[in-house]
């Protein structure tokens, strides 16, 4: 897939899991600003990656659960040996029998660090 720009669903839920505080959270936001799709899990899911699969490694730093429902999703980052910590993707992790077309809105979002 080639590289696209977020669509509005996806960079409000990234700047709002991007409102918490934890370390580091502060080039991350600024990241944000140019990050790109360049993939998607095939199963359907929303889960979405912002780096092609060059990292060391990938930590996740920020959860969120849908309010109402046992599904979340999670923001993590990988370690490009050039650029250090980036921002990876979202990770849909859905336990309901469907998954949506998109990301849940940020409003039903409990957000914590990881």
């Amino acid at each position: 897939m080639d590289a696209r720009p977020l669509t509005q669903r996806e960079r409000e839920v990234l700047e709002a899991l991007l409102t918490v505080d934890f370390q580091d959270v502060e080039r991350l936001r600024r990241q944000a600003a140019d990050v790109a799709v360049v993939g998607m899990c095939g199963c359907g899911c929303p889960s979405i990656d912002f780096e092609r699969g060059r990292g060391l490694g990938m930590a996740i730093r920020v959860n969120a659960s849908v309010r109402g429902s046992n599904d979340g999703l999670f923001l993590f980052t990988i370690e490009d040996p050039q650029r250090g910590e980036v921002l990876g993707g979202i990770e849909w992790v859905g336990v309901e029998d469907e998954d949506p077309g998109e990301l849940p809105s940020s409003d039903v979002l409990d957000i914590s660090p990881a």
